[in-house]
């Protein structure tokens, strides 16, 4: 077994899960709220990680690029939905690991073999099947060209993490993406108490072990690009909608359709061919 594959298949799974309570979470909390509620809860992980493995100073600039670099893109992701159909818009930024695909192979040499290659176009296809919405509605002024940026930027910034990660470990991209997020969950919640002296039970408690968990995949996610393929990794890890929707299909009884069974059929196979790739 490759010794990055437990890492990507525990991330895989876990942040599948991590989809269905995010949906219970937000029927609770406000997204503000759960934001910085994930902020915390995250460094709850990360800091006793990066204790046991200190950050690499000579890491840091490139972990705060990169943490510039991914604001950026959540900030063109969002104009991009608000001006745009979703519809279009979703399928086409789920694209985006084709670019760091194609910058794998085409900058670190990568060579997927076939069923790798199969894998990638299944997970692709089950993505933007998963993401389509027919019923989308009508578009404002320049949301294509936020759409495309927006895929470019995706999958450059998961290039750009095999990069960061590879020389001076998951730490430093731990530490300061952590941070940015907790900044930017005060600004955004500022006006919620936090609450932080009520005891969290029942579905909240679970709802928090979800998200450690998930904060702890994020580890494992950064440390299975940090000694494997982009080109592998970060199609397989990308196959969690698939397993998030059939999820929410068994657990929360969820609608369904025939082109969303057919995408989540589409990511079951491609995270089954790249795992064993």
């Amino acid at each position: 077994m490759t010794p990055w594959l437990p890492f990507a298949v525990a991330a895989l799974l876990v942040w599948s899960v991590q989809r269905v309570v995010t949906k219970t979470a937000l029927t609770r909390w406000s997204t503000a709220y759960f934001y910085r509620l994930n902020a915390i809860l995250s460094l709850v992980v990360y800091v006793p990680f990066a204790l046991e493995v200190p950050p690499d100073p000579a890491g840091l600039p490139g972990a705060f690029a990169l943490s510039l670099l991914m604001a950026a893109t959540f900030w063109v992701t969002t104009e991009a939905t608000r001006r745009g159909p979703v519809g279009l818009v979703s399928p086409l930024t789920a694209l985006s690991p084709a670019v760091t695909v194609a910058l794998a192979v085409g900058l670190l040499g990568e060579r997927p073999g076939a069923s790798a290659l199969a894998g990638v176009v299944l997970a692709l296809g089950g993505a933007v099947l998963l993401a389509y919405r027919p019923t989308a509605s009508g578009a404002a002024s320049g949301w294509l060209g936020l759409a495309v940026a927006s895929l470019v930027m995706q999958g450059v910034g998961a290039f750009a993490a095999k990069l960061v990660v590879t020389g001076h470990g998951p730490t430093d991209l731990l530490v300061v993406g952590a941070l940015t997020q907790l900044v930017v969950g005060a600004v955004i919640a500022r006006d919620e108490p936090l609450a932080a002296s009520r005891p969290l039970r029942g579905g909240e408690l679970v709802i928090a072990v979800t998200l450690v968990a998930a904060a702890a995949a994020t580890i494992g996610y950064l440390t299975a690009l940090s000694l494997g393929p982009a080109s592998v990794i970060v199609p397989l890890v990308a196959t969690s909608p698939a397993l998030g929707g059939l999820l929410g299909i068994v657990l929360l009884r969820e609608a369904w359709t025939r082109r969303q069974l057919l995408g989540i059929a589409c990511g079951v196979v491609a995270a089954a061919l790249l795992a064993t790739a």
